[in-house]
């Protein structure tokens, strides 16, 4: 046998070890590997780049972005919403005296969460002062810690002292019947004041200079509600903030102080921006169109 017949021998031999077995199977049955997906269109394994705190929005995106060490990100969130922020700031506050009350420093875990709740309320406060630049969160928070038993019990004295101000206010049938809530009112006051506690403050002042207004007490109702609106934008409370600037709108139009009631309205535009609130906005400025034409005598 020639010596390139068995190369051509072997060649073959390979060629057929190499071979797929036949297993019985219908060939036809194999699949077309032209239906095969293209690799090339696969999705990335890394998996597509998303923001995972664009869907969230208030409590849970600051929390979010708290746990996430976003701390640029934190503050922005919390300058954008600088209006809606303080209920969530002071909550931290709440859960840790409700913590306290129910004897959580008796315990291990209890004494974690307390200091965990310090630690968090603490940096929001300061995270927000510093984007804010006229709040004063963290003098808000710190006092709130630092309470002792006795500044705690008053504390919660001078909410339901609150909480009784305004009940007597929402069941009087007349002005005059309101009066009866200007006493709890001003001991609710009393309380909060020594204990640096703005919101608490606030409330209540404001509710006293309302029913003040309403029975023609105008010097004491500009008093109160002046002290309201200055604590209250120390702490961005909108609701006192708002309230006072309307008030004040009411009264110095009937005193005919067109200065100060332009004032007023100004501000509120400006909070409304703040807000996005288109719609309130617009009215504020047809008011503001209304009283300089008045002012001017067109």
């Amino acid at each position: 046998m020639s010596k390139t017949l068995r190369t051509a021998l072997a060649l073959l031999l390979l060629a057929g070890l190499a071979a797929p077995q036949d297993t019985g199977g219908d060939p036809r049955d194999v699949p077309d590997p032209r239906e095969a997906a293209d690799p090339r269109k696969a999705a990335d394994p890394r998996g597509e780049p998303q923001d995972r705190f664009a869907v969230l929005e208030g409590k849970e995106l600051y929390d979010a972005l708290y746990e996430a060490g976003e701390e640029g990100r934190l503050s922005v969130a919390l300058k954008t919403d600088a209006w809606q922020i303080l209920g969530y700031i002071d909550s931290h506050c709440e859960d840790w005296l409700a913590l306290i009350e129910s004897g959580a420093e008796a315990t291990e875990e209890g004494r974690a969460r307390l200091a965990s709740l310090q630690t968090k309320g603490r940096k929001l406060a300061e995270i927000a002062d510093r984007a804010l630049g006229d709040t004063r969160f963290m003098t808000y928070v710190q006092n709130f810690y630092s309470w002792d038993d006795a500044q705690q019990k008053s504390f919660r004295e001078g909410q339901a002292l609150y909480r009784q101000g305004a009940r007597t206010i929402s069941e009087s049938r007349t002005p005059q019947e309101a009066l009866a809530a200007i006493t709890p009112l001003q001991q609710s006051v009393e309380r909060s004041r020594p204990l640096s506690d703005t919101w608490g403050q606030c409330m209540a002042l404001m509710l006293m200079a309302r029913v003040q207004a309403d029975n023609g007490q105008t010097g004491p109702a500009l008093a109160n509600l002046n002290e309201a609106h200055r604590l209250g934008r120390e702490i961005r409370d909108l609701s006192s903030v708002w309230d006072s600037l309307a008030l004040r709108f009411e009264t110095s139009m009937v005193l005919g102080h067109f200065e100060e009631a332009r004032g007023a309205l100004q501000e509120q535009f400006l909070i409304a921006r703040d807000l996005g609130d288109e719609k309130t906005g617009a009215t504020i400025t047809r008011q503001l169109v209304q009283l300089e034409a008045r002012m001017h005598g067109d």
